[in-house]
C-alpha cells in the first residue's frame, strides 16, 4: 500500500489536471540526471531501475519501469506505466507516478524533485495538486496505522 502521486508539467503549470492537454512529457535520462543532482543535496540512494512485465490483469499493462528512491524513512518508486507513454520513439512520457511509503513524508525531495523538473505532483488521495501542506500523506499514515 502505498501514497500515489503523479508527476506532471504543463505549459503554464496552472491548468486544472488532466494529462490530454498542454503536457510536456518527461524524458527517462531527464528524471535520471535530476535524480542524480538530487543526491548530491540531500542523503537519498537510487536503486538500478527495473523492467516488470504484467501478464493477465484487469489493468492492459504490457510492462512499466521502476526506479527505487531510499531515503530517510521513506522509499519511493517512480514508475513509468507504458500506457502514460507520451511517445514511444521518444521514450517520453506524460506522467510519472511516484510510490511513497514510510514513516515521513519527503517533503524535501519533493518540492526539489518538483522544482527542478518544473513539475508539479498531483495527490491522488487529496484530488489536489500537493503544495506540501495538508497532503493526503498524514490521512494515508493514519490508515496504515490503524491497518497495523
Amino acid at each position: 500500500m502505498s501514497w500515489s502521486l503523479d508527476l506532471i508539467r504543463t505549459g503554464t503549470n496552472s491548468e486544472p489536471y488532466s494529462t490530454e492537454k498542454d503536457v510536456i512529457p518527461f524524458k527517462k535520462d531527464e528524471i535520471i540526471k535530476t535524480l542524480s543532482e538530487i543526491s548530491e543535496i540531500i542523503d537519498i540512494r537510487i536503486e538500478e531501475s527495473e523492467i516488470v512485465s504484467v501478464e493477465d490483469t484487469e489493468i492492459a499493462l504490457d510492462s512499466f519501469f521502476i526506479i527505487h528512491i531510499y531515503g530517510n524513512n521513506y522509499s519511493i518508486e517512480l514508475v513509468f506505466y507504458n500506457w502514460c507513454a507520451y511517445s514511444e520513439k521518444d521514450m517520453t512520457y506524460d506522467t510519472i507516478e511516484l510510490q511513497i511509503r514510510g514513516s515521513t513524508e519527503p517533503k524535501e525531495f519533493l518540492s526539489l524533485f518538483a522544482e527542478k523538473l518544473r513539475a508539479r505532483l498531483f495527490d491522488t488521495s487529496a484530488g489536489n495538486f500537493w503544495t506540501g501542506d495538508d497532503s493526503g500523506f498524514s490521512d494515508w499514515k493514519k490508515l496504515c496505522d490503524r491497518i497495523v
